[in-house]
C-alpha cells in the first residue's frame, strides 16, 4: 500500500489525515521538520504532505534537506491561504505542489494521485548517476542525467502526459525535443495509437498543406490520385510537429482550425473532415519574436502554448556530461572490434570545457566518432575531436579581401551592393557547410529566418 508521511505540528490535523485517508494509504506522521527528515530516511514514504509553518525546523527548511538526498520524492506543501506566496517559494525549491487549508478531500486525492504518477514516470524516464547501462542497446533511447534541470523536466513530462491538451516543447537544436515528445507519448492514454513526426522545416512551402491535410485527385498538376494527409492518418493518435515555427502562414491558419474544432479539408475539396489528434509541437525559435515580426500567428501561439516544456541546453546541465558519455559508450562502444568501455580523466576534462553548441546531438556524434578512432578500451583526449563551430576566420577574410580588390579595380558601377551580395553568399555557404546542409540550423547560425535563407540561395 502507498505510504503517506504527514508532517504537521497540530495533533488534530494529523488525526484528521489518518481518519480521512487511513483506509486508502499507510499513514506515517511527524510533528516538525526535523522529525520529517528522520522519518523520510526511516520510512521511505511514497509522498510527503508537509505543513509550512512549524516550530523549530519549518517546512521550507525540511524541504531543502529532504530534496538534497531524495530528489525524486514528491512533497506536497500544506499552507494557510495567507501563506500562498511562501507556498510558491516552496514550488521553486522543489515541492511537487501545494494545497491551501481548508482543503477539499477529493482535490487532495487528485494531487496525491498526480504526485504518485509523476514519481512513477520519472523513475521510468530518468537514468541517474551511477546506473549500470548493461541493457542499453544501440536503438534504445532514454532521458539521461541527474541535474535539477533534468529532474524538473521529467516532472513536467509526468504532469503533461496524461492530458490531451497541446504541448509546446522548446529548446535549442540538438537538445532532444523529439525524445521528449516520445516520452510524453509513452505515458499518455494514446501511447498505443498512431504517432507521426512531421519536420516542418524539411517540407517545401508548396508541399506543406498537402502533406498535413492531403489532397483530392486533380487538386493540382501532378495530383494523379487522392492522398490522405497526416492529420487524417493520425486520427485518435499523436502528431509531432517539429520546428513548427517554419510553417508558412497559410498552413498555420489551417493548423489553428484543427486545434479549434478538429476540422479541415483536403486540398481540392470543400468537404469538411474531422480528426481527433493530440498535437505536440517543438521549436528552437523565439515564437513571440516571430509574432512581432509577422511570421507566426498569435492565435496559433496561444493554442499550442497551453502546456510547455523547455529543455535546457547541455552547457547549462554540464554536470550530466559523465552520465551522458557513459550512456553513449554503452550504446555504441560494443559496435567496434575493440569494445570501448570508458573515458580518461583528461578526455572528460576536455569535453567538460566545451560549450556544446550542438547540445546532446553534438555530444553523441563526438562520442561515436571517438569510439571509431580509439585504439584502446578507454577514450583518450586525442580521440575526442571537437568541431570548431566558429570556422576559419582567416580563410573568410582572405576571400572577402579578394572580392574587394576585384571590385575596386574593376568596372562595377555599384561595388558596395555587389560586395554585400558576394559576402552574403559566402556567409550562407559557410553556414550551410558548418551545418551539413541543414537550412534550419544554418538560418539560426546566421540569425535569419529559414524562408529568408531559402530566398537568398542561388537556386531559389
Amino acid at each position: 500500500m502507498t505510504t503517506l508521511l504527514i508532517v504537521d505540528d497540530e495533533k488534530a490535523v494529523r488525526y484528521a489525515f489518518k481518519r480521512t485517508f487511513g483506509d486508502e494509504y499507510t499513514i506515517r506522521t511527524a510533528e516538525n521538520g526535523r522529525e520529517a527528515v528522520e522519518a523520510v530516511d526511516r520510512e521511505e514514504p511514497d509522498v510527503v504532505l508537509m505543513d509550512i509553518r512549524m516550530p523549530g525546523m519549518d517546512g521550507l527548511e525540511a524541504l531543502a534537506v529532504i530534496k538534497e538526498h531524495h530528489s525524486h520524492l514528491p512533497i506536497i506543501m500544506v499552507t494557510a491561504f495567507a501563506d500562498s506566496s511562501t507556498a510558491m517559494q516552496a514550488m521553486k525549491d522543489g515541492a511537487f505542489d501545494y494545497v491551501s487549508k481548508p482543503f477539499d478531500n477529493d482535490e487532495l486525492r487528485q494531487v496525491i494521485d498526480k504526485a504518485l504518477g509523476s514519481c512513477r514516470i520519472q523513475a521510468e524516464l530518468h537514468c541517474g548517476c551511477g546506473e549500470e547501462w548493461d541493457d542499453v542497446t544501440g536503438n534504445q533511447e532514454c532521458i539521461v542525467g541527474s541535474s535539477p534541470q533534468v529532474l524538473n523536466m521529467c516532472k513536467r513530462i509526468g504532469q503533461v502526459a496524461g492530458s490531451d491538451l497541446p504541448v509546446l516543447v522548446t529548446g535549442e537544436t540538438g537538445v532532444g525535443k523529439e525524445l521528449t515528445a516520445r516520452a510524453i507519448l509513452q505515458h499518455s492514454a494514446r501511447k498505443d495509437a498512431s504517432f507521426m513526426v512531421v519536420n516542418c522545416a524539411s517540407l517545401p512551402d508548396e508541399l506543406v498543406e498537402s502533406e498535413l491535410f492531403g489532397y483530392e485527385t486533380g487538386a493540382f498538376t501532378g495530383a494523379g490520385k487522392q492522398r490522405i494527409g497526416r492529420f487524417e492518418q493520425c486520427d485518435s493518435g499523436t502528431l509531432f510537429l517539429d520546428e513548427i515555427g517554419e510553417l508558412p502562414l497559410g498552413a498555420q491558419a489551417k493548423v489553428l482550425r484543427v486545434l479549434e474544432d478538429g476540422s479541415f479539408e483536403r486540398l481540392g475539396s470543400n468537404k469538411r473532415l474531422t480528426t481527433d489528434v493530440r498535437i505536440i509541437a517543438a521549436t528552437n525559435r523565439n515564437l513571440e519574436k516571430m509574432v512581432e515580426d509577422g511570421l507566426f500567428r498569435l492565435d496559433l501561439l496561444h493554442r499550442i502554448n497551453v502546456l510547455t516544456i523547455d529543455i535546457p541546453p547541455l552547457r547549462k546541465r554540464i554536470t550530466d556530461l559523465p552520465d551522458l558519455i557513459l550512456y553513449f559508450l554503452s550504446r555504441y562502444g560494443r559496435q567496434v572490434s575493440l569494445p570501448v568501455e570508458g573515458i580518461s580523466d583528461k578526455a572528460l576534462e576536455k569535453l567538460s570545457c566545451h560549450s556544446w553548441p550542438g547540445n546532446i546531438r553534438e555530444l553523441e556524434n563526438t562520442i561515436r566518432r571517438a569510439i571509431v578512432l580509439s585504439k584502446a578500451r578507454v577514450l583518450s583526449a586525442e580521440d575526442c575531436v571537437l568541431q570548431n563551430r566558429s570556422g576559419s576566420g582567416g580563410d573568410f577574410e582572405q576571400v572577402v579581401s579578394m572580392q574587394i580588390d576585384s571590385l575596386i579595380k574593376g568596372d562595377e558601377s555599384r561595388p558596395y551592393h555587389h560586395l554585400l551580395s558576394e559576402v552574403e553568399q559566402i556567409l550562407i555557404k559557410k553556414a550551410l557547410d558548418l551545418c551539413d546542409g541543414n537550412q534550419v540550423q544554418a538560418a539560426n547560425l546566421l540569425g535569419i529566418n529559414r524562408m529568408t535563407l531559402r530566398k537568398k540561395l542561388p537556386s531559389a
